[in-house]
């Protein structure tokens, strides 16, 4: 793996600050993939939080003007800046830098990485730019000002929008296809405060990567009939959706739920759901067979987008509730009426029976008998495709979800920037 170093002029870890928040998860993504990264940072600087995981290397602090001005002896400044980038990177392969060649504070920093960029054919440069408008050279001293127009050798441009390519490569004079497009990355469990068992619980079973996640918090009694949660979720899979059917069975340890568990396990493998798809957390760690933190269910609610309850009977059910709280699409059963007394119009409702009589509102029975077999849920499962495809709430958290988590970022824009890069330089 390539040494990467992060260049930054921080002199200090403001989470205020959105371009200290980049940085951040750049430095998540490295180290999840397995590199071990360094980050150049002002003198002074105060490490916390994941900066504690990786090495610091301090830059001295130099002359910072918002307005470009330089003094006289801004040459002793970029001289003692050079050398000290010539020590700090003497290892390094890709240098990673945050407005370096763009904001008129960081002229001397601009200066000296464009010295040891000559010295250097070898070190390939990532700029990551904040802004597609015309760089801010201002600079009283027009040797400094001419220099700093030229196209920075060895490197790219990375910048977060697709549509502003063009725009960018214009103002700061380089070709196009050195402009590369790297959108900004979520870390979706940090952000949304996950437990510390839901972050291990979504990275084993590679949760958020998922298209239809649905979540079933359920002591496991036959009544709320998971069942039909895995010929759903089998029924999606059908139509090429990667799935996760995540069963919290809490209060399941023993006795018909065990019996009961394995059913339908047999169940979903007969249906071709595997064990990263169809989900039982009692199998997740220790800590959880009896039950999960609500924190993680809360969690795990938070990144779904499919409920589902079967179930013949309930007085409320707090968990559709919950689920709706955190923008599930809601399916709840017809068979039982007091769930659209409940819930409303704005579920979808199919038939699942019950123990009532769904025509007196009685003691009695309400039975479904599905003689196609699974097209009932293939028909259900093209149902849910159009509303998640169609609701403009869910299919763009569902894409941020899937297109913006660090990982796929990281993978699929990130990543490649570190290699292969001298042919087209080159060009």
């Amino acid at each position: 793996m390539k040494r990467i170093a992060i260049f930054t002029t921080f002199s200090s870890s403001d989470h205020a600050y959105s371009l200290n928040n980049v940085v951040v998860d750049q430095i998540k993504m490295l180290l999840r993939a397995g590199y071990k990264p360094v980050v150049l940072v002002a003198e002074g600087f105060n490490p916390v939080g994941v900066y504690k995981e990786v090495e610091l290397r301090q830059i001295p602090r130099v002359f910072l003007s918002n307005e470009g001005k330089l003094p006289d002896n801004y040459y002793e400044d970029s001289k003692k800046m050079t050398e000290s980038l010539r020590e700090l990177l003497k290892d390094v392969g890709v240098c990673i830098t945050h407005d370096v060649i763009y904001q008129p504070a960081h002229l001397i920093h601009n200066l000296a990485s464009r010295a040891i960029a000559d010295e250097r054919p070898d070190l390939r440069w990532l700029h990551w730019i904040h802004s597609a408008t015309t760089p801010n050279i201002l600079c009283n001293k027009e040797e400094v000002r001419m220099l700093i127009k030229r196209p920075f050798p060895h490197g790219f441009i990375c910048y977060p929008n697709q549509y502003d390519r063009t725009r960018v490569a214009t103002n700061f004079r380089y070709e196009e296809h050195l402009v590369k497009y790297v959108p900004h990355p979520i870390d979706i469990p940090e952000y949304l405060g996950f437990h510390e068992y839901t972050k291990e619980f979504v990275d084993k079973y590679s949760i958020i990567q998922a298209d239809i996640i649905m979540v079933y918090p359920v002591r496991l009694d036959r009544g709320k009939q998971v069942e039909m949660n895995v010929r759903c979720m089998a029924a999606l899979k059908r139509r090429e959706k990667v799935v996760r059917l995540v069963v919290a069975d809490f209060h399941s340890t023993g006795g018909d739920k065990v019996v009961y568990r394995d059913k339908l396990k047999s169940q979903g493998t007969k249906l071709g759901l595997n064990e990263q798809e169809l989900i039982f957390t009692s199998d997740f760690r220790d800590e959880t067979r009896g039950s999960c933190p609500r924190e993680m269910i809360r969690d795990l609610f938070n990144i779904s987008n499919v409920f589902l309850l079967p179930s013949r009977s309930e007085t409320y059910s707090l968990i559709a509730q919950e689920a709706s709280i955190c923008g599930n699409l809601i399916l709840l059963n017809f068979d039982f009426p007091p769930m659209r007394s409940i819930y409303g119009d704005n579920a979808l409702y199919f038939k699942f029976s019950s123990n009532i009589d769904a025509l007196t509102g009685l003691d009695g029975e309400t039975l479904t008998d599905y003689k196609g077999g699974e097209q009932y849920f293939d028909d259900m499962a093209k149902v849910i495709c159009y509303e998640l495809d169609n609701n403009r709430v869910i299919a763009l958290k569902d894409k941020l979800r899937k297109e913006r988590n660090i990982d796929y970022v990281f993978k699929n824009h990130f990543e490649p920037l570190l290699y292969g890069q001298e042919r087209e330089l080159n060009q």
